[in-house]
């Protein structure tokens, strides 16, 4: 059915309440004050690594419900104070409209009113169903009845991000366009059986367009010194030519699980091309240790909801086997071998990529380098953390 989007379709994300609380960055504080309890003569001399952690994750999706039209939604982020009533909208995007249970994204203003913009203009072809109220204004998105498949899916969403991208619509993110194709799921209460779980596949550079979850791998590569027993870390500095985070350090290896990857063939691939690292000793030692809800919103506000599968692998402590650069990947600038105190400093200083900074916190909490007695806000470090997911997984 072909939806008449009446007048407030360009005003429809001003003038929203959010349905979330918003929470504010966290200020430059007495240290012993950072989870907000009255501190004691020790923790004002330990740092947090909450600060850290609040400025990385710093989104907190709408948990619903969503499939109300008499609701709107807005993200909470800590990235900055931004007052209620200038907060933008978001429209859930679902993956059709005979089921509105869970949604695959969440669309901001400006990308839906090009949405807006090509269903009025393609009438019955519309590639999209736009869910309105009674007064005519959009509340949801959803692909068109006769998108039923994973390839009519993926088609119709290549055509249109190919036409964006011709007419130079949001060049800070399809100017990272490198023909990677990514998964997006469906929502398990709508899968039929165990091979439906792909709803369809997209470039990798538009994710953020639409809110969809992107899913990778981080690996912390490691080894105890005999002498000192200290844990020394294989730390990576990103490449200046890197077009986001140039320069900043990395964890030892990471990266995105394309279509069709599992988790494994991911972190094998990516040892071997960032890191020169044999593949059969990653795929004999490399040791899974969870998973990374990595919620986070760009400084110029683009959703970037990232799951990693997270990672460790010991190496040997002769320096056999060790990270070493590969000049055709060109992905690092040059490994460093750093002991946990050097990267506890840097971490701090916030001179890693959020992502992997993260990952490095994780390992961290995981193996007891950060404590209750080292850390004065671990509890909400690790709250922080694990934060719901409310995207479709695999």
């Amino acid at each position: 059915m072909h939806l008449r989007l009446g007048k407030h379709v360009g005003t429809w994300a001003r003038g929203c309440k959010p349905t979330l609380l918003h929470v504010t960055k966290a200020k430059n504080r007495p240290l012993g004050s950072l989870t907000g309890t009255t501190a004691t003569a020790t923790s004002r001399h330990r740092r947090s690594v909450l600060p850290l952690v609040r400025s990385a994750i710093n989104l907190a999706l709408p948990a619903g419900p969503l499939n109300d039209p008499a609701l709107t939604h807005c993200a909470s982020c800590n990235a900055g104070q931004v007052p209620h009533e200038e907060e933008e909208q978001l429209l859930p995007m679902f993956l059709h409209s005979t089921s509105l249970s869970s949604p695959i994204g969440f669309v901001r203003p400006k990308v839906a009113q090009e949405i807006f913009k090509n269903h009025q203009e393609s009438g019955k072809k519309s590639i999209w169903n736009i869910l309105v109220r009674p007064d005519d204004s959009p509340w949801a998105i959803c692909f068109a009845g006769h998108l039923a498949d994973f390839e009519t899916r993926t088609h119709a969403i290549r055509v249109i991000l190919e036409r964006w991208k011709i007419e130079g619509l949001f060049p800070d993110i399809l100017k990272g366009w490198n023909n990677e194709t990514y998964p997006v799921y469906t929502p398990r209460r709508e899968r039929i059986d165990s091979t439906s779980s792909l709803a369809f596949g997209i470039e990798r550079a538009a994710l953020p367009l639409f809110g969809f979850a992107n899913f990778g791998c981080l690996l912390t590569a490691f080894y105890d010194c005999p002498v000192t027993r200290k844990t020394k870390l294989w730390i990576p500095r990103r490449s200046l030519s890197k077009s986001t985070w140039p320069g900043r350090y990395d964890c030892t290896v990471g990266g995105g699980m394309g279509l069709g990857e599992t988790p494994d063939e991911t972190i094998i691939r990516e040892c071997t091309e960032e890191a020169s690292l044999p593949s059969d000793f990653v795929k004999k030692h490399a040791r899974s240790t969870g998973m990374l809800n990595f919620m986070n919103r760009s400084p110029s506000k683009w959703i970037l909801p990232g799951i990693y599968y997270l990672y460790e692998l010991r190496l040997p402590d002769d320096g056999v086997i060790a990270p070493r650069t590969n000049a055709e990947d060109g992905e690092v600038d040059a490994f460093k071998l750093m002991d946990v105190e050097e990267v506890m400093q840097r971490l701090l200083q916030e001179q890693f990529k959020p992502s992997s900074a993260m990952a490095l916190v994780d390992f961290c909490v995981r193996r007891g380098i950060i404590t209750p007695e080292s850390d004065p806000g671990y509890l909400e470090v690790c709250m922080a953390m694990r934060r719901p997911v409310v995207l479709p997984v695999p």
